[in-house]
């Protein structure tokens, strides 16, 4: 073959070769542009400096994140998201996101994380086409160790943290749960000196580790929000849990509550504010009460707690006990009524005589708008307990 004949063959090769690196680094530069408007509707501003593809992964250059507070940011260096897809609607899939291990300092505060890691993110293809309105989106994220120091020392860690998502079919609906495997504490660290400061030491909780697991379902259709479990269990000291149900909570109410608390943020002077109060007050109109409870399963706290006082005060845990049932009802019966004032204090009383459980549960007949349950705690506390069914039970 003689080499003119060839010319038109090379030409047309590297015209296809050109083409194609210029597709690729306009899908890569997508990619990049969408994952800074996913994390700009988390309040993170994300910048890079060049996108390029690597076969189906996408390389970010230049990479660094800054909070809603500013400052100086944190430079990520490369990120490459892995597995990089896009589906019939439009919308990017990432298989993989991974950070390498980093460290922030907040102030007097060092920040450090390792192993971060989220599978499955889902990049939309703009806001309109977004039925979650910029909720970030993945099957499952985690983080292998969160340290916060001081010049002191260690303030907390947490390890193993896990997050799980599940995307309804119809986009209807996300189901989520997650677990901290484990985390550490210093409260001594974090009080000033004082009576805080012995009674951490006299009951033996300067240091305090557990574990943590949570579960809930949004819709954001009507922005029903059911938090289903959150339990924050304290190792030699007992479970906290809580759970609330809530609707109204849509994307559109959560756009307008963060453009308001960033004006508040930075308006100057006491109308401006007052005045973004207001809206804030009127914008809470648009949530739904539909209730919640929140529950303390004892595991040697409570008695430590009351034989610390009881000695403090040169008293008898028994003691204590007849006169926290003596003085509830008067304290509680001009805000709460007397028949519910009397409730509270015989749970409180089953609870110290016999530690277990105590929960205090709120669940109306009928959702209750949170509008109605303000003006009723204005107007009268006791028809609020009426309307929200407000019960507290020990040791059931």
């Amino acid at each position: 073959m003689q080499p003119h004949r060839l010319r038109p063959l090379f030409l047309a090769s590297l015209l296809v070769t050109v083409s194609s690196s210029h597709v690729f680094a306009v899908e890569a530069q997508a990619v990049g542009e969408r994952l800074k408007a996913l994390l700009s509707k988390q309040g993170i501003e994300f910048t890079y400096t060049d996108a390029r593809m690597d076969g189906n992964d996408v390389a970010l250059s230049g990479t660094a994140v800054k909070g809603p507070e500013g400052g100086d940011g944190l430079d990520l260096g490369e990120l490459t998201l892995e597995d990089v897809t896009e589906e019939p609607d439009g919308t990017y899939r990432v298989g993989r996101l991974a950070l390498d291990a980093f460290e922030q300092q907040e102030g007097d505060l060092t920040i450090s994380m390792e192993e971060a890691t989220i599978e499955g993110l889902v990049l939309p293809r703009d806001e309109a086409s977004d039925p979650f309105g910029g909720f970030m989106r993945y099957d499952h994220a985690a983080v292998a160790r969160i340290d916060v120091e001081n010049e002191d020392g260690p303030l907390a860690t947490v390890e193993n943290l896990v997050a799980d998502l599940t995307i309804a079919d119809d986009n209807s609906a996300v189901d989520f749960n997650g677990t901290a495997e484990s985390f550490s504490l210093n409260l001594q660290a974090m009080v000033e000196s004082g009576n805080a400061a012995g009674l951490l030491e006299d009951i033996g909780y300067q240091q305090i580790t557990g574990s943590a697991s949570m579960e809930g379902r949004w819709q954001p259709s009507d922005g029903r929000l059911t938090l289903s479990r959150y339990e924050a269990v304290i190792d030699d000291a007992g479970t906290l849990s809580f759970l609330f149900d809530l609707s109204g909570y849509t994307p559109q109410f959560i756009q307008a509550a963060a453009e308001i608390a960033k004006e508040m943020d930075q308006s100057r002077g006491d109308q401006q504010q007052a005045a973004q109060g207001m809206a804030m007050l009127g914008l809470l109109q648009q949530l739904t009460f539909h209730g919640t409870a929140i529950r303390f399963t004892d595991n040697s706290l409570t008695g430590k707690l009351l034989d610390y006082q009881a000695e403090q005060m040169g008293s008898t845990p028994d003691a204590l006990i007849g006169q926290a049932k003596a003085i509830i009802p008067a304290q509680l019966g001009p805000y709460l009524g007397a028949e519910a004032a009397e409730s509270v204090a015989e749970a409180v009383g089953t609870f110290l005589e016999n530690p277990e459980n105590i929960e205090i549960s709120a669940k109306p007949e009928n959702p209750v708008p949170l509008a109605m349950l303000a003006a009723a705690a204005m107007a009268s506390p006791e028809m609020l307990v009426k309307q929200i069914g407000l019960a507290v039970k020990a040791n059931q």
